[in-house]
């Protein structure tokens, strides 16, 4: 009698590539699970989509599967016909249109960045990715639970530029545009983060509600000693206004992202006259219920 392996929390919607070898009598239930920086369940808030992949003990991907919001929503079990044997798993959480997937033969060859970093286009953001890795063993004789516990490979940035002159007209293009540099360019199936440094230049919009310009993007993850700076620039004169090291700011006003999932710099940028502040800006405090 032919089983199967059974993954709760996702289904199965689309697979690509196939296995040749004949299936051996196997059954395994695999769990997901996302608990960010808490002990309550949280992998269907934060997680839409999962790419998953499946190597064999050559390393050689041998499946690769696509599962969106609509069916993992619906549907808490699917199946996976695999022979017994040793595998290892690879899932990406998360990659939707500011994320692009390079598959490639080996793990550490296989790349995930912004779509704009393979087409060395401006980066502005990429998506909230999240990262799942477990090695099985399938056996024919006997029953199997397993779990891929996810982890963060992005972190939240929030910035607020306050003070700025924005006139009767109140234009959706800020004044001022903000770089984010020497972060990495792309993250692999390791997850092991590149030494290429690129710049993010996020979109800066207008928000009525507190009539203040504003970006609000994602990174790939970065540790508490980086080389990340901010730097200011004044899009009419196309000059630098400002220029911070990250570390600096961060040290200065007891900010860590070392080993917290759900990780967030806020950074509050006054402007007054020629005299530029930057303060620590917690969105939650400064603007509950939104």
């Amino acid at each position: 009698m032919k089983k199967a392996i059974i993954l709760y929390t996702l289904l199965l919607v689309t697979v690509t590539g196939c296995i040749k070898e004949n299936l051996d009598d196997c059954e395994t239930t695999l769990y997901f699970s996302y608990l960010g920086d808490e002990v309550k369940e949280i992998f269907p808030q934060k997680i839409e989509k999962v790419d998953m992949y499946i190597y064999n003990q050559n390393n050689v991907c041998i499946q690769k599967t696509v599962l969106n919001r609509k069916e993992l929503n619906r549907q808490r079990g699917t199946t996976l016909n695999l022979p017994s044997g040793q595998y290892h798993i690879v899932c990406w959480g998360n990659s939707l249109s500011d994320t692009k997937i390079n598959d490639s033969s080996t793990l550490q060859n296989s790349i995930v960045g912004a779509p704009h970093y393979f087409t060395k286009e401006v980066i502005s953001t990429n998506d909230s990715l999240y990262f799942g890795e477990r090695e099985i063993t399938i056996v024919n004789e006997g029953y199997k639970v397993d779990t891929v516990f996810f982890s963060s490979a992005h972190i939240k940035m929030q910035i607020e530029l306050e003070g700025l002159d924005i006139g009767s007209t109140r234009a959706a293009v800020s004044p001022i545009s903000i770089e984010m540099g020497n972060l990495s360019s792309s993250v692999d199936f390791t997850k092991t983060f590149s030494n290429e440094r690129v710049s993010y230049f996020p979109l800066v919009n207008f928000d009525s509600g507190i009539q203040k310009y504003g970006a609000k993007f994602n990174v790939l993850r970065f540790n508490d000693e980086n080389e990340v700076y901010l730097r200011l620039h004044d899009n009419q004169s196309n000059t630098e206004l400002y220029t911070m090291q990250l570390k600096d700011f961060m040290k200065e006003n007891n900010i860590t992202v070392d080993g917290i999932n759900e990780a967030t710099v806020g950074i509050r940028i006054r402007f007054n006259g020629t005299t530029i502040t930057v303060k620590p800006w917690n969105e939650e405090v400064i603007r509950p219920g939104l």
